[in-house]
């Protein structure tokens, strides 16, 4: 049965409780958060899932802040930023962090309930009762960005069960794997393997000895927002049909994540540059550090009418994060141009991640 999206007030000290509290979720301590105002919430059987708002960071911090993480997925900036795209809701339940996405009547799982691993399966239960009970469908329950580590505590047999979850089959399906670098490769950029980039940053730098790097500031919003209408309309020349058509919808989504990004810039935590030519942006990049030894680059656009650009962009934004051993870049979402651009750098690792949902077979 469906849920409904209501109207709703919340307890203002505790602002992830809700009045009757099923016993399968646990209070916790509240956190020293401003106090939120009224606001609505997603109604899923017995439960009620508050809005990913700005608000929540410090809460979803204070629960991953344990782990040691490779995927840049299990971040609060990457996943407020792109929910641009959908609706985010989240609760607590069982001492974990456990975000869940609406993407039209479908509700899932964005990540796997984050917190101590003892928690962890016994929340997934009720995640996945939530689910169920706002879904036409079980089969549309599902789980994304689960890690090794994750899916090792979910102990599956090889007929897909587990003790932790219903009696039904599930599957973890492999999804597409972060590309992690060693940061001192980007920056030296030593040997025959990057022999070309060297020559490309070589090229930049002689053909525009004017240009200049800055960190980025408010000021240059609307620059940055000129270069990427300049680099959508550049993409579109050459695609027909309805290449057309997904190429808008998949940019637009980007567009919208980028502003709510920069709308709430420092908040968040990030930190760019912005490459500077002649006095106008042809470059930006934006990130964060997402744990002691890793920084993640979550965006970079450059104008591809300047050779070179993109790649001393990036290797002077590899600079800023000289005190992290390594930078994620994300994965390549299944298109071949972006593989091997990132394959061209010399991955060191891999963030491998998998997505749960029942069995087809079930």
């Amino acid at each position: 049965m469906l849920g409904n999206l209501e109207i709703g007030s919340t307890e203002t000290s505790e602002p992830h409780i809700f009045g009757q509290t099923p016993t399968t979720v646990r209070p916790i301590v509240p956190l020293p958060v401003r106090p939120l105002p009224a606001q609505r919430f997603l109604s899923a059987g017995e439960y009620r899932l508050l809005p990913l708002t700005i608000e929540a960071k410090a809460l979803f911090d204070s629960h991953v802040d344990a782990c040691d993480f490779l995927v840049a997925d299990l971040s609060f900036s990457n996943n407020f930023m792109w929910l641009s795209r959908m609706s985010g809701f989240y609760q607590i339940i069982d001492d974990c962090f456990c975000l869940f996405s609406l993407n039209g009547n479908q509700l899932g799982m964005l990540l796997p309930p984050i917190g101590a691993a003892g928690n962890q399966a016994r929340a997934l239960r009720t995640c996945v009762e939530i689910m169920d009970s706002y879904n036409h469908h079980v089969s549309d329950s599902r789980v994304d960005y689960v890690s090794p580590e994750f899916a090792r505590l979910l102990e599956l047999d090889g007929d897909g069960r587990s003790p932790h979850l219903d009696d039904g089959a599930w599957l973890l399906e492999p999804a597409f794997p972060d590309y992690i670098y060693r940061t001192a490769d980007l920056i030296e950029l030593r040997g025959n393997s990057y022999k070309t980039k060297r020559s490309e940053i070589n090229q930049f730098c002689r053909a525009h000895p004017n240009h200049r790097i800055e960190p980025l500031h408010r000021r240059h919003w609307d620059g940055m927002r000129e270069l990427l209408s300049q680099w959508m309309r550049a993409r579109l020349e050459g695609l027909h049909g309805t290449a057309v058509a997904d190429f808008i919808a998949s940019v637009e989504l980007e567009r919208q994540g980028i502003e709510r990004a920069l709308a709430h810039y420092d908040a968040l935590g990030l930190s760019g540059l912005c490459l500077i030519v002649d006095n106008r942006i042809e470059g930006f990049t934006f990130g964060e550090r997402i744990s002691r030894n890793m920084a993640s680059v979550l965006v970079e656009k450059t104008n591809f009418a300047i050779p070179g650009a993109a790649q001393y962009l990036f290797r002077e934004y590899a600079r800023t994060y000289a005190d992290c051993d390594y930078i994620n870049v994300g994965d390549d979402l299944g298109l071949e141009n972006l593989r091997r651009v990132k394959m061209s750098y010399r991955p060191v690792l891999f963030g491998e991640k998998f997505t749960l949902k029942r069995s087809e077979q079930m």
